[in-house]
């Protein structure tokens, strides 16, 4: 069976990455128990009026909103009803373009015309960093649109300006969406950036699993003005969530709710990233990425000056070490931490990355480089295809999205004309070791084009 296989793989290793409960389980015990539909007595996610109705009022007292509504479509879902009923079909909007690939699918099911902000670069890392408040502010007057969306805090931690970002929005009369699927956990303690929920924002989309002690696919989406319509957003909501949500799902989302409003289980977290961070100091080739704007759940192990690629320390820390970290790319590794993570964990991960780092040389391996800024020549939601190879695409204009997962955020998207520099990025990276997907399944055999007379 299935889950006996994933017990074989899991077994003995350390998980720093998502789902937030670890797989602990003072935080999954009797989950299954919940495992109902829309019995007697036990509410409906889509029209509650009883017991779910009062977990999610619950929840908005904890995370300060006026209203959250429980997911078990994870954040998809959440974006994908948050810019449904803010945008009338066919209209404009703004988006980062270092956004989630749910976040332009949002756009496309609504024949939005999009109009792109580069956030900024941290070139030591080859990343997408912060959102400018000035360039979503020139967006908005040169496009007209009056939606904007963004992500903060990106997969990495990297937080944008989300306060003068929503005056500006605001001042414009617009909305401002943020994407903050990563960010469950800021506001609940000042360790951490302030959440986008406190800061301006319209509509915030959290996924709980990430950084929370939650199932895999517990989501929450906060209403945080009065701007937006809680009734058009339950009707959306209603559209792309299941019918059938998980019991199990929004029972963990309460579950942690209740037991972070119950025990302050920030502290003791943040003794152990305050003290891996200061032991982290000592290594002499690896070292913690941080900034003035940065979540410091997320540990970003930096390879920049070394002889090791971010790909070649996670297949290090796994295969050596049974510890598996959330993701890789070429100067980094990421691994994820959570409230539920314990003095172990942390323990065993920096004494992996301190025998690892004895072994190390110094490289000065130049920047790392970001994803090339790509033409766009057509809009994105229709026209013929077909299939080319991957050598033939050059200049050829995309009909499909092409990203490296995680974290999700296209390279290129439709309509947008796949230069010889993105070939070059893409083999780049997929040499390295990333996965790379494509909207259709194909990548790297084929790659669907737009036919030039299409």
């Amino acid at each position: 069976m299935l889950e006996n296989k994933i017990s074989k793989i899991t077994d003995g290793v350390y998980p720093f990455h998502m789902p937030g409960h670890k797989r602990q389980k003072k935080w999954l015990d009797g989950l299954t128990d919940c495992d109902i539909t829309e019995i007697s007595g036990a509410d409906d996610l889509h029209a509650p009026n009883g017991i779910i109705k009062d977990a999610q009022i619950k929840a908005a007292k904890l995370f300060g909103t006026v209203a959250t509504i429980f997911l078990s479509g994870g954040s998809t879902a959440g974006v994908l009803s948050a810019v449904s009923s803010v945008c009338d079909f066919g209209s404009k909007i703004i988006i980062a373009r270092n956004c989630h690939k749910s976040v332009y699918n949002a756009c496309k099911i609504n024949g939005l015309e999009v109009t792109y902000v580069y956030p900024a670069v941290k070139h030591r890392l080859g990343v997408f960093g912060e959102v400018s408040p000035a360039d979503i502010d020139i967006a908005m007057k040169q496009s007209g649109a009056k939606v904007v969306v963004i992500t903060s805090p990106t997969y990495e931690g990297i937080v944008s300006d989300i306060k003068t970002i929503a005056k500006t929005v605001h001042k414009n009369g617009g909305i401002l969406v943020v994407d903050s699927a990563h960010g469950a956990h800021l506001g609940l303690n000042d360790y951490f950036p302030k959440s986008a929920r406190a800061l301006g924002a319209d509509i915030v989309i959290e996924s709980a699993h990430k950084t929370l002690p939650c199932l895999t696919g517990a989501a929450m989406l906060h209403i945080c003005s009065h701007r937006v319509s809680y009734m058009l957003l339950r009707e959306k909501i209603a559209t792309f969530e299941t019918s059938s949500p998980s019991y199990p799902i929004i029972c963990s989302i309460d579950r942690a709710v209740t037991k972070i409003c119950e025990k302050d289980l920030f502290t003791p977290y943040v003794k152990r990233l305050e003290n891996f961070y200061e032991k982290a100091g000592n290594l002499k080739h690896l070292y913690l990425f941080t900034s003035a704007d940065f979540d410091k759940g997320k540990l970003v192990i930096c390879t920049e000056k070394t002889n090791i690629s971010g790909f070649e320390l996670k297949k290090l820390l796994l295969e050596n070490y049974k510890i598996e970290t959330e993701m890789a790319m070429p100067n980094y590794t990421l691994a994820m931490t959570s409230i539920a993570d314990t003095d172990q964990g942390f323990n065993r991960l920096l004494e992996a990355l301190t025998e690892i780092d004895k072994t190390l040389t110094t490289e000065n391996k130049g920047f790392a480089y970001p994803p090339p800024k790509a033409e766009t020549v057509k809009n994105f939601n229709g026209g013929e295809m077909q299939f080319l190879t991957f050598k033939d695409c050059k200049n050829k204009v995309s009909a499909e999205f092409i990203y490296a997962y995680p974290p999700g955020s296209p390279i290129i998207a439709p309509g947008e004309k796949i230069s010889g520099e993105i070939l070059e990025y893409l083999d780049h990276l997929y040499s390295s070791g990333a996965q790379i997907l494509s909207s259709l399944g194909n990548y790297p055999e084929h790659i669907a084009i737009f036919k030039e007379n299409g």
